[in-house]
């Protein structure tokens, strides 16, 4: 069979189309939306927030209380990174070359009983407190913990799911759509093991050393390597995209580097780009397109199978 060609490719871009899976994800912000809704009255003091923000609870540990709280305050993940590299600067006298992630922050909060302070009275007493003073109001344009009526909205489901799933559900639907696309794979190789060949065998997410990477899916296994198939699925366009290209590029020349002194061996390489965000990054798509044996996607999962039928014996 001949390799797809890029136009084709490019083309059948699409958005993942699956309403049970989109259902689910909605559903899944329904626990974390009735826990704010019955926590939000903690929001108002210091000592009260402080005990929300750095405590893990059998509902929900304090990273996650962290992030749903930032977002229904109107302040985004990127913000507090900044706000948090002043105090670690002006309060703490650090000297520091990275930021810190919201993972890091969390447990700051927990374990740092000043900077956990410091960062309470911000949240609460906006340009007020002592980190407010050296913020843009911009910054703290939405902060209203001290206003009843806020607060009253904040004990609103319809309110608060939205703001959820416009702020801090965004980033994981599309880590999702992706998990779910590696199970779509999954599920196609599983039926052609079961319809057509039952000897098929595949590894998931080992490290091949000759790539020093782990693959999403190598058959028939890692050690004796003959398909390797690698997935990505992009709803947006971002820098990534260009990374993603620059890593399977240099993949794609360790393999052919391989081959050619390994011609009874070759490894074939799959490719599978989908979303509508490839669409605007199509220098970087023509890219992963070259640096593949075959690429499909969502509407040519059946290249596939052809690619099973010609070269896993």
């Amino acid at each position: 069979m001949n390799k797809l060609s890029f136009n084709e490719w490019k083309n059948s871009m699409s958005f993942l189309i699956d309403d049970e899976f989109d259902s689910n994800f909605l559903g899944s912000i329904t626990p974390l939306t009735k826990f704010i809704n019955q926590s939000c009255k903690q929001f108002m003091t210091a000592n009260s927030l402080a005990s929300f923000l750095d405590k893990n609870t059998e509902e929900f540990d304090a990273l996650v209380k962290l992030k749903a709280f930032i977002s229904v305050i109107g302040l985004s993940g990127e913000r507090l990174k900044r706000v948090v590299s002043l105090i670690r600067y002006s309060f703490f006298k650090e000297e520091f070359k990275t930021e810190w992630n919201i993972k890091r922050i969390s447990k700051t909060i927990i374990n740092n009983s000043e900077f956990k302070s410091l960062l309470v009275d911000f949240f609460i007493n906006a340009r007020n407190s002592k980190v407010g003073k050296k913020i843009p109001l911009y910054y703290m344009r939405n902060f209203r913990l001290l206003n009843p009526d806020f607060i009253e909205d904040l004990s609103d489901y319809n309110y608060v799911e939205r703001i959820l799933n416009d702020n801090e559900i965004q980033g994981r639907y599309s880590n999702k759509v992706g998990e779910h696309i590696e199970i779509t794979i999954r599920k196609k190789l599983n039926t052609y093991k079961k319809n057509i060949n039952p000897n098929l065998a595949y590894d998931v997410q080992k490290e091949f050393p000759l790539l020093n990477k782990n693959i999403d899916f190598l058959i028939p296994n890692v050690n004796a390597l003959t398909i390797l198939i690698e997935s990505s699925y992009n709803i947006t366009t971002g820098s990534g995209q260009s990374k993603r290209a620059d890593q399977l590029v240099k993949m794609y020349t360790t393999l052919m580097e391989h081959n050619a002194n390994h011609r009874k061996n070759k490894i074939l390489m799959l490719n599978y780009c989908d979303g509508f965000g490839w669409l605007g990054r199509q220098n970087d798509l023509h890219r992963i397109y070259d640096a593949s044996d075959f690429v499909f996607n969502q509407q040519h999962l059946h290249i596939l199978e052809h690619v099973l039928n010609k070269y896993y014996n």
